[in-house]
């Protein structure tokens, strides 16, 4: 009997599913040494590519804050649609952001409307506000609602979703990208993520 029940509990533990943490691997506050040294690289990273940028004033829970100079990230743009500030941000949802502009301009896509930026908050699920910190604490995290096209038309996320096919290519690019998680979308999370596209940065912290 007792070997049975240990044969079942490890299959039981095979099973179940693997409980991963929201924040990233090795992300501590305050923040550890390899997490700065992480940030000291990534700002190199906008400096190769001639990224304007400021280091901005420290903010809770953010590694290696910056703003940049009317948020415009390479050929993209950043656009709030509520709201006025300096939007700090990690580097690293910079320098990601940066980086998929040149297969956003591709598309047509000239810039990003966002309501959510760095908010430090918790991550809210089915109406509700869980205990797991949310990526938009860490200014990792944008919340995505218009992509407006170098055409002049602007499209809505909850509007357009199901009957403008660009905007799932648009979220394809996000996917394909090694710096970003999957994107949350009206597609795979639709009862907190109906109306907008939830972007997440990776931060690659070296042991």
């Amino acid at each position: 009997m007792t070997n049975l029940l240990t044969t079942w509990l490890l299959v039981w533990l095979a099973a179940a599913p693997v409980k991963r943490p929201n924040m990233p691997v090795g992300w501590t506050w305050p923040p550890s040494k390899a997490m700065k040294s992480a940030g000291e690289r990534c700002l190199r990273r906008l400096d190769d590519a001639s990224q304007d940028y400021h280091r901005a004033e420290p903010v809770k829970a953010i590694t290696t804050p910056v703003t940049i100079p009317a948020l415009a990230l390479g050929e993209l743009s950043l656009v709030p649609l509520k709201g006025k500030g300096s939007y700090p941000m990690d580097c690293h949802l910079a320098a990601a952001l940066r980086d998929v502009a040149p297969a956003l301009a591709q598309l047509g896509v000239a810039a990003l409307g966002f309501r959510t930026l760095h908010e430090y908050r918790r991550v809210r699920k089915h109406g509700r506000t869980t205990n797991i910190l949310s990526r938009h604490a860490l200014g990792l995290a944008i919340d995505v609602f218009e992509v407006r096209l170098d055409d002049g038309r602007v499209l809505q996320v909850e509007r357009d979703w199901a009957d403008e096919p660009l905007l799932p290519l648009v979220v394809a690019v996000f996917e394909g990208a090694d710096a970003f998680r999957t994107p949350l979308t009206p597609a795979n999370d639709p009862d907190d993520h109906g109306d907008h596209v939830h972007l997440e940065a990776h931060m690659r912290i070296d042991p």
